[in-house]
């Protein structure tokens, strides 16, 4: 490939992503600094979103390959979804940009599918800090990421291993027994839990911090992360970050997940943070 048609592809590449980030600007988030891997949420009822990849070739030379996270969607459902959504994307790319043409197509793929009928967990509520008292039934150990502070905002996530409805409750409760965590500003969670048959359930609480939990528990469905809550205490010190603070609250996030091997399902340190 010359330079020429390089710099054309790269040009029309950008365009493109430029547009595609205004349209689904809510549901938008790059994965890392390159500026061609991104994913959009593109269901909140099936939790499901999209990765995209895009080539250096793309669009002239090769078509985006693409990652579809169902977590509630399983077996022959999915494959018949992604066998559907890839003849698409064959029949749809003459060597021009199609990204949209591809979103819009997996969401209305996803509307014809019933939701699962799984009941939801009740989402961690904010009570007043629990300092003194026993708690019922075991704890799930809970990992504490070191805080950092951008602009006055400081941030700290923390992680546990569950397995059950009552182990989210249980570490959220936990964690509120701590009465600086308890006063955090928002306090935004995101969890995953396998059921049986192969079920995915998962839910998220953004605790006053609009959209953030939904782009936090984005961030477990692409990371293909299972059986683990994350909680992200922000301490709001007086300066609005803007969309900003969404990169701090999924940066921190995956640094403490990264930190304890919890990837595609992966184990998790037992040596505790403190």
């Amino acid at each position: 490939m010359d330079s020429v048609q390089t710099n054309f592809d790269v040009n029309q590449a950008e365009e493109e992503m430029s547009a595609i980030e205004s349209i689904y600007s809510d549901d938008f988030a790059y994965l890392d600094d390159s500026g061609r891997n991104f994913s959009i949420l593109i269901s909140n009822e099936h939790k499901a979103s999209l990765s995209f990849h895009l080539q250096p070739g793309y669009p002239q030379e090769e078509a985006p390959s693409y990652t579809l996270t169902t977590p509630s969607i399983r077996g022959e459902i999915r494959q018949a979804l992604c066998e559907e959504l890839s003849g698409f994307i064959g029949e749809t790319f003459h060597q021009q940009c199609c990204l949209y043409e591809i979103i819009e197509k997996a969401r209305e793929l996803l509307l014809q599918i019933p939701l699962p009928a799984v009941e939801a967990v009740q989402p961690l509520r904010r009570p007043e800090a629990e300092t003194s008292g026993d708690l019922v039934g075991d704890v799930p150990e809970i990992f504490h990421g070191e805080p950092f502070t951008e602009r006055r905002s400081t941030f700290q996530a923390h992680l546990a291993v569950v397995r059950s409805a009552a182990d989210v409750e249980a570490v959220g409760r936990e964690l509120r027994r701590n009465r600086k965590i308890a006063e955090a500003t928002h306090n935004i969670m995101a969890y995953r839990i396998s059921a049986e048959g192969g079920v995915v359930i998962s839910d998220c609480d953004d605790d006053g911090e609009a959209q953030a939990g939904s782009r936090l528990l984005h961030l477990l469905n692409i990371m293909d992360v299972n059986g683990v809550v994350v909680v992200i205490s922000r301490w709001f010190g007086g300066i609005l970050l803007g969309p900003e603070r969404f990169k701090h609250i999924t940066n921190a996030a995956r640094n403490i997940l990264t930190e304890h091997a919890v990837i595609a399902g992966g184990p998790v340190t037992r040596t505790r943070v403190t």
